[in-house]
């Protein structure tokens, strides 16, 4: 169970991942889809990730709060994703991955700003940078089980 969700999510990142590079949108039908397929995860995963699964649904709700304050500087679809992700992958899974993306964004950013590409409403695409702490932790995962 463990490695399907794996693959649903690094393939649903991918996927999300070029389009947002593209337009700076994330699809709401692969939302939706991601969400019905966490439902399902859920209720196939049982009771012992239930606890893991709803504390990852609190962080990423934490982020939606964040996108209405900020009027949405973190877009409502970057949210929605980390809702799903955090049922997927719990609530300590899914703080690993945003410290890793966070990292990333950080970097990126330094990056911008010394190459003097930074102008007035510059945005950097954050769903990359999930798929890259994605990525990470699963490797990290697979590295520390062998």
């Amino acid at each position: 169970m463990l490695v399907i969700s794996r693959i649903i999510c690094i393939g649903m990142l991918a996927g999300l991942s070029v389009t947002d590079l593209k337009s700076r949108r994330i699809s709401g039908s692969v939302l939706i889809l991601g969400s019905i397929l966490a439902a399902v995860y859920l209720a196939l995963a049982g009771r012992e990730h239930l606890w893991a699964a709803m504390g990852g649904l609190a962080v990423g709700l934490v982020f939606v709060l964040v996108s209405r304050v900020t009027g949405e500087q973190l877009g409502y679809g970057d949210s929605w994703l980390l809702c799903i992700l955090g049922v997927y992958l719990g609530v300590w899974n899914l703080l690993e991955v945003l410290c890793i993306s966070w990292i990333g964004v950080a970097a990126a950013a330094a990056a911008v700003l010394m190459l003097h590409r930074y102008r007035r409403g510059t945005t950097l695409p954050l769903v990359p940078f999930l798929a890259a702490g994605y990525a990470v932790m699963w490797a990290e995962e697979i590295l520390l089980l062998h």
